[in-house]
């Protein structure tokens, strides 16, 4: 983690912001997938490494992301907390779904369930996440007339924290 989120702003001045979040979203359902199908003790090095990436490169990219939105508006600590929130929301329930999951269909089972619903959030990412590039290149004003618009885009990385195994 700590090594990703140290080459997440190059890699976000590489290839921006919208790349740098598909590639933890890609990340995130293919860690369930590796650990419903290698349920070993050495199938955790891979799993941990693509948390890892996952955990290390958002944790770089969504807050500055958020800022980059609402940078003129005065409401930056608002959109930070609000994706804060569903970050928390998503650690919250996340447990619980694995929980009952692996506790009636076993721990692959639950792997799988909470790499669909990451691929879910991989989804509507690429559904919605090219209005954040416009946003993102638009001027300054007409960002801060979009700007709630492009920001609910940005919440979508919030719900990858959802799908945290």
């Amino acid at each position: 983690m700590v090594a990703a989120a140290f080459f997440a702003n190059r890699l976000v001045q590489r290839i921006g912001y919208w790349g740098v979040i598909l590639i933890t979203f890609l990340a995130l359902p293919l860690r369930g997938l590796v650990a419903a199908m290698f349920i070993t003790s050495w199938a955790v090095w891979p799993v941990q490494a693509l948390d890892g990436i996952g955990a290390g490169l958002q944790s770089v990219a969504v807050p500055a992301l958020v800022v980059r939105l609402l940078q003129g508006t005065g409401r930056v600590n608002v959109g930070q907390g609000v994706v804060m929130t569903v970050q928390g929301m998503g650690a919250a329930l996340s447990p619980a779904l694995g929980g009952v999951c692996a506790q009636r269909f076993g721990y692959a089972a639950a792997f799988l369930v909470l790499g669909a619903v990451s691929t879910g959030s991989l989804a509507l990412w690429l559904l919605f996440g090219a209005s954040l590039k416009k946003g993102l290149r638009g001027s300054s004003r007409s960002r801060q007339r979009h700007v709630f618009r492009h920001v609910t885009s940005a919440f979508l990385a919030g719900v990858s924290r959802c799908c945290e195994l």
